[in-house]
């Protein structure tokens, strides 16, 4: 009876089970992937991102550490239309992110929340 598995020598089915592991590894990890969950290795959470989304967290990086370095603020202003958001506005200080938020978002018809003081500084 020559049957091609039975041809087949310890090291090659060790290596084509390799194979099929990486595979199903691989296709489990991209899945977690593409349903935004996170693979669970070694009970860790592991969070995997695109190559687009890794450079836009690089580019935030630097831009972050070159405002800090240079003095430049920005604040979180809430504004309100049917639904409420808020808006990154990079200013001096918090009432002159206030005015830019009413200048630029109050002719769309959102209302800015005027309580400047409360106002937080994007950290980011």
């Amino acid at each position: 009876m020559n049957n091609n598995n039975m041809d087949m020598t310890n090291n090659e089915i060790f290596r084509l089970g390799m194979e099929v592991g990486r595979k199903r590894l691989a296709d489990h990890i991209q899945h977690q992937f593409e349903i935004g969950k996170p693979a669970e290795i070694n009970g860790e959470l592991y969070w995997l991102k695109d190559a687009k989304q890794n450079l836009m967290d690089i580019m935030d990086d630097i831009e972050s550490v070159w405002n800090d370095e240079h003095g430049v603020k920005k604040f979180i202003v809430p504004i309100y239309r049917n639904i409420t958001r808020e808006v990154i506005i990079q200013a001096d200080n918090a009432k002159t992110a206030m005015n830019i938020a009413i200048a630029d978002f109050h002719h769309d018809g959102w209302l800015v929340n005027t309580d400047y003081e409360n106002y937080k500084q994007f950290k980011g």
